[in-house]
């Protein structure tokens, strides 16, 4: 995966409220939106990959809330 913080920079350069990752693969993108407090989207067709993005964004999401 690409480092969080790259997509993040990218997000917060728009002033987009909502993130569509097509490709979502782990979930990068989805952390960087919960961190910078977006609505996102995220598609992918791996059942594998999307079962990978959950539980990393669901770690991510505890972190935020602490």
């Amino acid at each position: 995966p690409f480092p969080i913080e790259l997509a993040q920079r990218c997000i917060q350069s728009t002033n987009a409220r909502v993130v569509l990752d097509p490709f979502m693969g782990s979930g990068t993108a989805a952390i960087a939106a919960e961190i910078c407090n977006r609505e996102w989207v995220g598609i992918d067709v791996s059942k594998a990959y999307c079962m990978m993005a959950r539980e990393r964004i669901q770690a991510a999401r505890t972190l935020l809330r602490k």
